[in-house]
This record gives C-alpha cells, sequence and structure tokens, in this order.
C-alpha cells in the first residue's frame, strides 16, 4: 500500500459544490439586505417630505380647508386641510383641524405610500 497525499477528484468536487451553495446563500442574503435598505431609505426620504409639508401647513394660521399637491424628487406629495369634529371641552373661540400629508412614490406594481397627520387648534 502506498502512501496517499491529497485529495480525490471526488472530494474535490464536493468542496466546490459546497462552496458554490454557500456563495449562492450569502448572495441571496446581501442582497436581500441591499434591497432592505434601498426600501427603508425611500421610507425614511418619504418620512422628511411629509414631516416638513405638515410643519408647513400647521404652522399656517390661520388654517383654511383645502388641499394642494406638488413633486419633489420624484416623490408626489398631497397635502389636505379638514374640518375635524368639534371637541366639546374646547371654547367656542377655537377650532380643530386636520392636518394630513401623503407621500407616494415608485412605478408600477412597486407603488409606495406613506401618510401622517396631526391636529391643530386655530381662531374660528
Amino acid at each position: 500500500m502506498r502512501n496517499q497525499r491529497g485529495f480525490s477528484l471526488l472530494e474535490v468536487l464536493v468542496a466546490f459544490a459546497i462552496l458554490g451553495m454557500s456563495l449562492g446563500i450569502l448572495y441571496q442574503a446581501f442582497g436581500g439586505s441591499l434591497r432592505n435598505l434601498t426600501v427603508a431609505g425611500d421610507y425614511t426620504r418619504a418620512m422628511i417630505i411629509a414631516e416638513s409639508r405638515l410643519a408647513e401647513a400647521a404652522n399656517r394660521m390661520p388654517l383654511e380647508q383645502g388641499s394642494e399637491g406638488g413633486e419633489e424628487e420624484g416623490y408626489h406629495w398631497q397635502l389636505r386641510v379638514m374640518p375635524w369634529e368639534e371637541v366639546e371641552e374646547l371654547p367656542e373661540t377655537f377650532k380643530t383641524w386636520l392636518v394630513e400629508v401623503e407621500v407616494s412614490w415608485g412605478g408600477a406594481g412597486q407603488s409606495r405610500r406613506y401618510r401622517i397627520s396631526t391636529l391643530r387648534l386655530s381662531d374660528k
């Protein structure tokens, strides 16, 4: 019996198959993480746009019912100001308003939306 050194062809093929499967799994994991990172970035940008539009509208005095919209860097936003149900505990000199902003982005089949709203008081 002679002394064998090295690996047989079968062992090398099995090692390459395991390596290939491992790399495929890692590729899918990193690809999914990158997609999730992109989606999170999109939502963050939409949130920034919505919050800035909401703050801008909510600080207007006096508030008036209506809506407006626009586009910013591929994100479409819609602002709505509507009267809210009267709250009995408030003095009659104030009126409650619902201020809502909705931001949408993405193409066909990938459309996403982010909505934020707040209540504001203003003089009647």
